[in-house]
């Protein structure tokens, strides 16, 4: 899901995570986690039905706590692009500024990840070998970095 918001002279591209990828981790947390509590309740010993809940509470706990919660970009007119990726937990969020005279390219391109076909964008940076990529956790669709690209080349470009 892609938020917006428009400032003078800046404009920031937040995207967020589906809701639905939080609720059924939660979900799945949440069943494990009572399949377990029952098990303890009926069974003295434990079992390997027991194990398994365990592992897969603690697994999807792990992942509700590490996912990214949404990244975003800003774009600020004569100065540059600020990226930015927000956690649950703060020592996982991370920024990274880019100034205007920095940025050789930003463009669009595709990638294989796994057995699928993703599309990212990426800022080409004067005197650094790798790129920049932007929302390289959440990976949005072609058509939301579409819009994302033709406001920021036009945001950049425009002469004050």
């Amino acid at each position: 899901m892609l938020t917006v918001k428009r400032y003078p002279g800046a404009t920031e591209f937040i995207v967020h995570t589906s809701k639905g990828y939080g609720t059924q981790m939660f979900a799945v947390c949440f069943l494990s986690f009572s399949v377990g509590v029952a098990l303890l309740a009926f069974e003295p010993s434990p079992s390997l039905l027991l194990w398994i809940s365990g592992g897969i509470f603690i697994s999807s706990l792990f992942r509700i706590i590490s996912g990214v919660n949404h990244e975003s970009l800003l774009v600020v007119r004569d100065l540059g692009v600020q990226t930015n990726c927000h956690s649950i937990v703060p020592w996982k969020s991370s920024s990274k500024l880019v100034p205007l005279d920095s940025i050789r390219e930003i463009f669009i391109h595709e990638a294989f990840r796994k057995f699928d076909v993703c599309y990212y964008m990426g800022i080409a940076i004067e005197h650094e070998p790798q790129i920049h990529v932007m929302f390289p956790s959440l990976l949005p669709r072609r058509d939301v970095l579409q819009k994302i690209y033709s406001e920021t080349l036009h945001l950049l470009k425009q002469e004050t």
